[in-house]
């Protein structure tokens, strides 16, 4: 485990930043496509540590990104102004860790099977970790970890089967684990149904640069449904569930409700692999990709267009 004197002063700005729960000002919008998908503002290429990046989170105080990859069991805090390894801290063993979430001064990081691990005081001397046992298995394959501050859940995705009842080849499931209770909730918090996108398809604007590859993905004679859920995150402005996923590198807006407001097409150029998803307090998007082929592990970043974007 790494300590650094420097890490009391980020615990430090962590316990301040939720002490003094600072809320973003609600943003009204009649459009969901904010974000310029074509154009980053700004890419970093990650270390090479990171190749199999697979969670991506905003530690409070708004000055680093947090990480986890998919072999060891190590937190990376990197710097928010060029992707660059600030701190490495052993939290367990290793193992596949695929998403991490800061909520106040804890870190919460699951892994692939649904295990949840707690860690407080990350990187001080009074470290330590605590383990809770999910209702998921790894043939739920957990991809996802993000926040619902309102809900003061968890939000747990499965990018395979949704569990209980629901149909393997209709559903995507969200689980929630509730903090107040510390407990995974038996049922899903959210589904993402087939029916819901396909009603969504049913309406999208022909000039969109994205509908002939979404009206093909869900074409209602298609099979399959193209969905498998890896990053998940609420946007701190429109409360808005963003869902990304790696299969056809989709980016699904959906409300509280299950509804889905809008899907993006990333570009496959940028994003090879996405893995991971967060936002900072202003509403800047992060999209974290692992190493596919030749391609380095990279971060594109995406400014927040409140009035929807006007050019591409």
């Amino acid at each position: 485990m790494i300590k650094h004197p420097l890490l009391v002063g980020i615990w430090m700005l962590v316990l301040a930043s939720s002490c003094a729960a600072q809320k973003t000002p609600p943003i009204t919008t009649p459009q969901y496509d904010n974000y310029n998908w074509e154009k980053p503002d700004f890419t970093w290429t990650l270390d090479s540590v990171l190749n199999e990046i697979s969670g991506l989170s905003i530690v409070p105080g708004g000055q680093y990104l947090a990480a986890v990859q998919d072999e060891i069991g190590d937190i990376f805090l990197l710097d928010k102004q060029n992707g660059r390894i600030a701190h490495q801290i052993n939290f367990w063993k290793d193992g596949d860790y695929e998403g991490i979430e800061y909520v106040g001064d804890k870190v919460y990081v699951i892994k692939k099977t649904g295990t949840l691990y707690e860690v407080s005081n990350a990187g001080m001397p009074n470290q330590s970790t605590a383990k809770y046992t999910s209702i998921l298995t790894a043939e739920n394959d957990v991809e996802g970890l993000g926040y619902h501050p309102r809900r003061n859940q968890l939000l747990v995705a499965c990018k395979a089967l949704p569990g209980g009842n629901l149909a393997q080849t209709h559903h995507k499931a969200i689980y929630a684990f509730d903090l107040d209770k510390r407990a995974f909730l038996p049922e899903p918090s959210l589904v993402l149904t087939r029916e819901k996108v396909e009603q969504y398809v049913r309406t999208y604007p022909p000039d969109s640069p994205y509908y002939e590859k979404i009206s093909e993905l869900f074409a209602e004679d298609t099979e399959d449904f193209n969905v498998s859920p890896t990053a998940i995150a609420v946007h701190p402005g429109t409360g808005h569930w963003y869902i990304v996923s790696a299969k056809s590198r989709l980016l699904f807006i959906i409300n509280d409700a299950g509804d889905v407001l809008h899907i993006a097409k990333l570009p496959k150029a940028l994003h090879r692999q996405p893995e991971g998803l967060c936002f900072d307090e202003a509403g800047t998007l992060y999209i974290s990709n692992e190493t596919k082929k030749d391609n380095p592990p990279l971060i594109h970043g995406y400014h927040f267009h409140p009035n929807g974007v006007l050019e591409r």
